[in-house]
């Protein structure tokens, strides 16, 4: 069913505009949010999982009649009706159906395993970022070591904790988040990125927003529409390590003169990344290139 409606039952949503490389968007943060998988997103009847039902009934407590709004993680949007609301169950029927396109661009961020709460935390925040795939990885250094049902377990965790993050930062698109994996497994099959680069802690590296200066330079003023970020656990990349990263392509850069912690390295990164990649010329300011003004 297409069209329009005003829901009876929501205050008047406010309106976010972002701009991007197609079109200026404005998002409805009126309503709240559910997750449905993608197999269930066509119907026109949908009951939400377990977990979900859950979150409605005992913590924001939808009753019959509540308009609210569906995600499937892969473009599609519903706003739908509650018809059931009670034992543990919540059942929608359909209203209105769009689909959005999905994000003009590839970012990963292939980050160094942590202790359990310092990577969940990373997947929530790239996620609110708009990273398209999140990569674990382990590392010479990496104190967790995952395997078997605990590596799926984990990895199911973060899934939620991404869905999650989409729910709430308005977003349509899943991250892809990876199985963990060595390093240099990821490093045998990564593929398809014009830029590579991981975070160093080298004197003579390059700034990254001077990085991306360069490739705007070299690339008729665009940004990269792929392009793979790489952080370490704490205690950075082994010397062997960050060997391997750039014979297989990826550059260092650096990110100022403090030395940051790993995830406070993965979030600036993601930022400054999606930043250029949705709104070019953005990042200038923080290296006084103006390649925008000079014929690129």
């Amino acid at each position: 069913m297409t069209g329009s409606f005003k829901p009876h039952n929501v205050r008047t949503p406010a309106t976010i505009r972002g701009a991007g490389p197609e079109r200026t968007r404005a998002v409805q943060i009126g309503m709240d949010r559910f997750y449905v998988t993608p197999h269930r997103s066509s119907d026109p009847l949908v009951s939400l999982c377990p977990r979900e039902s859950h979150h409605a009934l005992h913590v924001l407590r939808v009753r019959r009649g509540t308009q609210v709004e569906l995600i499937d993680g892969v473009g599609t949007v519903l706003q739908a009706e509650v018809i059931r609301a009670d034992r543990g169950r919540v059942e929608l029927r359909v209203l209105m159906r769009r689909r959005e396109p999905p994000p003009p661009y590839r970012l990963a961020l292939i980050f160094g395993i942590t202790k359990a709460g310092a990577f969940d935390s990373i997947v929530q925040q790239a996620t609110e970022l708009g990273v398209t795939e999140i990569r674990p990885v382990f590392t010479e250094r990496s104190v967790v070591r995952l395997s078997g049902e605990d590596a799926v377990a984990r990895r199911e965790r973060w899934r939620w904790i991404a869905v999650d993050a989409l729910k709430q930062s308005r977003g349509t698109w899943l991250p892809e988040v990876g199985a963990p994996e060595p390093l240099t497994s990821w490093l045998s099959r990564a593929s398809g990125f014009e830029l590579q680069m991981y975070g160093a802690l080298r004197t003579g590296a390059e700034l990254l927003p001077e990085r991306l200066a360069r490739f705007r330079q070299t690339h008729a003023g665009r940004p990269p529409r792929s392009a793979a970020i790489y952080v370490g656990p704490e205690g950075d990349f082994t010397q062997r390590e960050q060997a391997a990263l750039e014979i297989a392509g990826v550059e260092p850069v650096v990110l100022g003169r403090h030395v940051l912690r790993s995830q406070t390295a993965a979030l600036c990164m993601a930022c400054i990344l999606g930043l250029e990649m949705v709104c070019p010329h953005a990042n200038d300011a923080l290296t006084g290139v103006d390649e925008s003004r000079s014929g690129t």
